[in-house]
């Protein structure tokens, strides 16, 4: 086969695909033919160039926003505290004259069992809380908020928002059998999902592995120090 056929420009195959398949067998084209195809390409590109099917227009298809899990719904500030938080002498049933109904078995061994956790003081803090829209294991949740750091909270900072509605008082906690979900180390620095939600005239509280294929349902209410989540309608920081 002469160079001139091994030649023959990719433009032209296109073009001959584009006919519907109809081609020139092989053999049919003569060596006269297919070397004016080759030394006349312009020409022969400019009288083609109308039986050619013109190419669909591609439209970008733009993708689709993933729909977010937490909807913030505003702040609260935290007061400091100048002593350090012995969980131990804080969280205690009603019973023995703490404002728990319940402290859960998960909650007991990895925060109050032994000598407990301890946390130093802290300066005034402020918290977002926000609402999940739909249910979800942890994981996802940790992530939307920027990671554990900013997830991460304290008991001390917990227990500061029970307290205030130790009685059944109106405050950021939900207090309609709902969960408040917290992120905390235990005291081997562990972070678990601690829950707190009212039941019985007092405070329910358990704990359980960010890592646990329970999915915490929609409606639930996560905290966190996540602050860049802005809210969707505008609020002031809730003082305790």
């Amino acid at each position: 086969m002469s160079t001139a056929l091994t030649e023959i420009p990719g433009w032209y195959i296109e073009f001959q695909a584009a006919l519907l398949r109809q081609a020139p067998r092989p053999g049919e084209i003569d060596q006269v033919t297919a070397e004016g195809w080759t030394s006349n390409q312009k020409g022969l590109r400019e009288k083609l160039a109308g039986c050619l099917l013109p190419q669909a227009s591609v439209v970008p298809v733009k993708p689709a926003k993933p729909e977010l899990l937490l909807k913030p719904v505003g702040t609260v500030v935290i007061p400091a505290t100048t002593v350090p938080f012995v969980d131990k002498d804080y969280f205690k049933l009603k019973r023995d004259g703490g404002i728990c109904s319940s402290l859960g078995d998960n909650f007991t061994n990895w925060f109050l069992s032994g000598d407990g956790k301890t946390e130093d003081p802290e300066s005034e803090q402020m918290l977002r809380y926000h609402k999940l829209r739909k249910s979800s294991v942890d994981g996802p949740i940790i992530t939307e908020l920027g990671g554990e750091a900013k997830a991460e909270t304290t008991l001390a900072e917990m227990f500061s928002l029970m307290e205030k509605q130790k009685n059944g008082e109106d405050g950021v906690l939900l207090d309609n059998g709902f969960s408040n979900i917290f992120y905390i180390r235990d005291k081997n620095g562990v972070l678990r999902a601690v829950l707190v939600h009212w039941r019985g005239g007092g405070w329910d509280v358990g704990a359980d592995s960010v890592g646990s294929p329970v999915r915490w349902r929609g409606g639930f209410q996560v905290f966190s120090r996540n602050l860049d989540l802005e809210p969707s309608e505008s609020s002031a920081p809730v003082q305790v």
